[in-house]
């Protein structure tokens, strides 16, 4: 009898250590999806810059081609600025998804740690 209340007891612990193992392994997943979209957050910022470099290297051709007298380039580089500049904003687009997105994974962390199954595993 003393076996089986021993055996028992030491189920409910490994039970309650499992689920509390559960969220904090859930929380840690949750940690690394944040940090994956925050990578990629950084990275779509670093694209719209390059864009918008490229989108200003556009202009002062265009301004060039305009002082030259030549209209028809001039507009075919404003066309590329404008492109460039439209690429910019939708990679700031995808930044503020990403961030969100992030944003979103890092609740849902602090949401499983601060779960009452977690007892306090960190």
């Amino acid at each position: 009898m003393r076996w089986l209340l021993l055996s028992f007891f030491i189920s409910l612990c490994s039970l309650s250590y499992s689920q509390s193992n559960h969220y904090h392994k859930q929380a840690e997943s949750y940690t690394r999806e944040a940090e994956s979209y925050g990578k990629k957050a950084e990275e779509y910022r670093r694209k719209a810059q390059y864009y918008l470099k490229e989108a200003e290297k556009y202009e002062r051709q265009a301004s060039y081609y305009i002082n030259q007298g030549d209209t028809n380039r001039a507009k075919l580089q404003q066309s590329y600025a404008k492109d460039a500049t439209d690429n910019a904003n939708l990679q700031l687009r995808y930044a503020k998804e990403a961030d969100d997105k992030a944003a979103m994974y890092l609740r849902w962390a602090a949401d499983a740690l601060r779960h009452p199954d977690n007892n306090g595993f960190l």
